[in-house]
């Protein structure tokens, strides 16, 4: 029985041209994804988005449940730190999520880390394996570019130099050896000696008011509501395109080239039947449907990576 691949992991692998068994794979043009969702529970989980817990969109959404929030924006100008496409789900419930800005503002401080990689013997102070946990997190990306570079078959006309800038928490500063003050000026990272340099800059950021409806008791409920109300069947397919959609439920993806042309056929009249029908959700190219095919239901995932002439026909339900 061939292994699944899931929706991430197969899209994240395209990207970086490593699955080579699949045909066309490092150039996309659309992938599907096929899930058998057998009862309504899996439809609601499906549906929502749970935040995990102990992290600050779940505590938006712990604090919106009780008696309304406010948070401040941790991203862009104008855009909510919580800004789902989907209802929550928060002690069993399912809550349907809602932000409004508040007209107001709040300031705090972040800092900007500066790298450089030196092709000299100057004295290092640490090793990057000896930096604490959250310094390592911050610079994993770095490392891995100057470890790119050491390889001498990759290496880059000049040395790296990256510059990035994060909040830290009050207990993140406590545990850093580089912010407020870095202890270190120069870090070993694969062999190379590299300079730090951080400075504090303020930031300025939006509040938002974060508020809730009630939409189910239960994530099962809440499936059932969807199943009634937005379910449709995928009937009268000709024996290529049964053939091609119980392929896809078999191996629980299709990627636009990994089968024959009589497959890719098959796909495009069956992503004709999707598009025809509004989409549970929709986010940029990619359309979500909850389908009964032979009296089990799936939901369906169609990324139209390259497929324009589908992505613009893309349409979500008026309301869930």
């Amino acid at each position: 029985m061939k292994q699944k691949v899931s929706r991430r992991q197969l899209l994240a692998t395209c990207a970086a041209g490593m699955m080579a068994g699949l045909a066309g794979c490092a150039d996309p043009d659309v992938a599907m994804f096929v899930d058998r969702v057998s009862t309504d529970r899996e439809i609601g989980q499906r549906a929502t988005i749970r935040p995990e817990p102990g992290g600050e969109d779940a505590a938006i959404v712990a604090n919106a449940t009780a008696n309304a929030t406010e948070a401040a924006t941790d991203g862009p100008a104008e855009r909510p730190p919580f800004e789902p496409n989907r209802p929550v789900v928060a002690n069993g419930t399912v809550y349907d999520l809602h932000w409004e800005s508040t007209g107001r503002f709040e300031t705090r401080t972040e800092y900007v880390v500066s790298l450089s990689v030196h092709e000299d013997d100057r004295e290092t102070d640490v090793a990057f394996d000896e930096l604490p946990e959250i310094d390592r997190d911050r610079l994993e990306l770095f490392r891995r570019r100057v470890e790119r570079y050491a390889d001498e078959d990759a290496a880059e006309e000049s040395p790296p130099r990256a510059t990035f800038q994060h909040r830290y928490s009050d207990a993140e500063q406590a545990d850093s050896a580089l912010v407020p003050e870095p202890e270190y000026d120069t870090i070993a990272i694969a062999g190379y000696p590299v300079s730090v340099d951080v400075r504090s800059t303020t930031v300025e950021q939006d509040i938002y008011r974060y508020t809730t409806t009630e939409r189910a008791p239960t994530l099962a409920a809440f499936g059932r509501e969807l199943r009634e109300r937005h379910r449709f069947s995928l009937t009268g397919l000709s024996e290529s395109e049964r053939a091609f959609f119980e392929t896809v439920i078999e191996d629980g993806s299709y990627f636009q080239g990994s089968l024959d042309a009589d497959h890719e056929a098959a796909f495009e009249s069956i992503a004709d039947r999707l598009v025809a029908e509004p989409a549970l959700f929709v986010d940029a190219r990619e359309g979500e449907w909850l389908l009964a095919y032979d009296g089990t239901d799936y939901w369906v995932t169609v990324d139209f990576v390259r497929m324009e002439e589908y992505a613009d026909r893309l349409e979500r339900v008026d309301s869930l």
